[in-house]
């Protein structure tokens, strides 16, 4: 799974912008390439021609060289022309164990893209950049109540993944690496549909959490939002 990537995928157009110190670094390294060749062939005073020559005969290697390594430490490149948001702004969970959670938390969201923007002893908030996820300690009057997903309330969160394979990598590099449980382990697909693919484990207070692949989820065109409707609220 890519972790801490080094590009983001540009807003507009196709391509990546660096958003760690690695990526900055890397960009101008192989920037400064053709700058390097032009000192070094100008101090061999080779003619202009040449110089200019095996600056030209750089370019295309540079360009190479950045692709592949945004593609390997970068997101998945795709067209866009800005960013489709979420009009949901934030989901707050009371937990049990305020520590235990925030270093659970910390384990499955990082890794993801997501960020821990504050940390205080009421709540710790994790934002993805269009929504937030807060965890706040429960008040102990109500710590004896304990949590089940088939009670009335929440049963579950899911995150986007960006490719079948992450999944699969999150599965084993996160999830079994950490001991954590998984409850979907041999049945990802089990909808059978092929555009999502899912993995589904617990947190410490046992609320059902789960990484999907799912790039059309909220399309009309497309499953679940395809199936048949079987009830009429209004009836």
């Amino acid at each position: 799974m890519k972790t801490n990537l080094w590009f983001r995928r540009k807003t507009y157009g196709w391509g990546w912008t660096p958003t760690t110190w690695q990526g900055w670094i890397i960009t101008t390294v192989f920037l400064a390439v053709p700058l390097c060749i032009k000192f070094f062939t100008k101090y061999l005073e080779l003619t202009k021609g040449s110089q200019n020559f095996y600056v030209l005969a750089s370019l295309p290697l540079v360009f190479v060289g950045l692709l592949l390594i945004c593609l390997r430490h970068g997101e998945k490149p795709r067209w866009q022309w800005g960013i489709k948001t979420t009009k949901l702004s934030h989901l707050e969970i009371l937990v049990s164990n305020y520590r235990a959670s925030i270093i659970f938390y910390d384990l499955i969201l990082l890794p993801l893209g997501w960020e821990r923007i504050i940390t205080r002893t009421d709540h710790t908030a994790y934002t993805d950049g269009t929504l937030k996820l807060i965890l706040s300690p429960v008040e102990e009057k109500y710590l004896k109540d304990g949590y089940h997903r088939k009670h009335i309330g929440l049963n579950h969160l899911a995150f986007y993944a960006q490719t079948k394979d992450q999944v699969d990598q999150f599965s084993e590099k996160i999830l079994r690496a950490n001991g954590i449980s998984q409850l979907n382990e041999n049945e990802k697909n089990s909808n059978g549909d092929t555009d999502y693919y899912a993995v589904c484990f617990e947190d410490p207070d046992r609320i059902k959490l789960e990484l999907v692949y799912a790039p059309h989820y909220c399309e009309k065109a497309y499953w679940p939002n395809t199936l048949e409707n079987d009830f009429d609220p209004n009836s």
